[in-house]
């Protein structure tokens, strides 16, 4: 199926399936059906352990709301939570993990939330000695729908897991709010979470000790974090700077794949339309197919002089091209 319609951001095709499948599998846990679980999101449940596959933050919520209405357990969306690992999230979670301290690691997830399949607009700050995380909603969901809340409980149970991972103590004086009204099941935020969640506040919030920002992260390695910081903050930077949101999409898609750059073809399949709509939908936006992908190889090239020992053979190799003398004329070209 093909579609004229392409939104740069909830739409966008472009992250891997894992929420989805974890979804799909706890949610199978309690004897709902996976075919039922993704009615209207377009997928099948066989095509989840694909690791290709790249679905939107829409197919997600789908797939929730079919959840809920399918009358899933009050203890499905914690249950997702707790199975969530920083390595679901490939480069992202690698990154965090090879972070100074937790402090480094939660500025960076912010920075690059929109890789995963994101839910929420998040904010991380400081004040009166604590760190605060604000989450708000980017889906257009009411406060009292059932759906918002799952969301929510999902995002501060995934909160929870993932902090095991950074830090060898998780923060002791923690408190969550949340928007919507008390629900019927509030007993299990405790359960789950371990720390209390107050109801009817005007943000979705969970808070800790800012001191606890500064603890060392165990698996904290000085060489790959400025390996890894160096090439997504260029890339993100060059992404943030392309001129739309599909355009910052499909930048992110190539620039996930050094040397194993998609084609339009490809790129097509993967957001669901057409080469001849995405190439429309480009020129819409001012650019090309052929302009973001010498955008990803001009950067990914700065930063393999820049930043690795790599010879202009391997780097013309590791961004496609037949040999160095082809990289060195197309790297003068980009560079003037």
């Amino acid at each position: 199926m093909t579609t004229d319609r392409i939104d740069g951001s909830i739409d966008a095709r472009v992250h891997a399936p894992h929420k989805i499948e974890l979804l799909v599998r706890t949610a199978r846990e309690e004897g709902l059906d996976a075919a039922a679980l993704l009615a209207g999101t377009e997928l099948e449940p066989a095509n989840l352990q694909n690791a290709d596959l790249r679905t939107s933050t829409r197919q997600f919520m789908l797939a929730c709301r079919n959840a809920v209405e399918l009358g899933a357990s009050p203890e499905l969306p914690f249950r997702m939570g707790a199975q969530v690992r920083l390595s679901c999230y490939g480069l992202y979670g690698y990154a965090m993990l090879s972070s100074a301290t937790v402090r480094d690691a939660l500025r960076f997830s912010v920075r690059y939330h929109s890789l995963t399949t994101p839910t929420w607009r998040t904010h991380l700050h400081e004040a009166d000695g604590e760190a605060v995380w604000t989450f708000r909603d980017r889906l257009g969901l009411d406060v009292d729908d059932a759906l918002y809340r799952f969301l929510y409980e999902f995002q501060l149970s995934a909160h929870k897991s993932l902090a095991k991972e950074l830090w060898d103590e998780p923060p002791q004086r923690t408190l969550a709010h949340a928007r919507y009204r008390r629900p019927p099941h509030a007993e299990l935020y405790a359960e789950w979470l371990g720390h209390g969640v107050e109801f009817g506040k005007a943000e979705n919030q969970h808070r800790f000790g800012a001191t606890a920002l500064n603890a060392p992260i165990p698996m904290h390695h000085p060489l790959s974090a400025a390996l890894v910081r160096g090439m997504c903050d260029r890339l993100l930077d060059e992404a943030n700077t392309t001129s739309g949101g599909l355009a910052r999409h499909v930048y992110e898609m190539l620039a996930a794949r050094p040397g194993r750059f998609r084609d339009m073809s490809e790129l097509s399949r993967v957001l669901n339309t057409s080469p001849r709509t995405l190439r429309r939908h480009l020129q819409a936006e001012g650019t090309s197919y052929q302009r973001i992908l010498d955008d990803v190889r001009c950067n990914l090239a700065k930063h393999y002089l820049q930043d690795t020992r790599l010879t202009s053979e391997d780097i013309a190799t590791a961004l496609g091209f037949s040999d160095s003398a082809n990289f060195r004329h197309a790297f003068h070209k980009w560079a003037s």
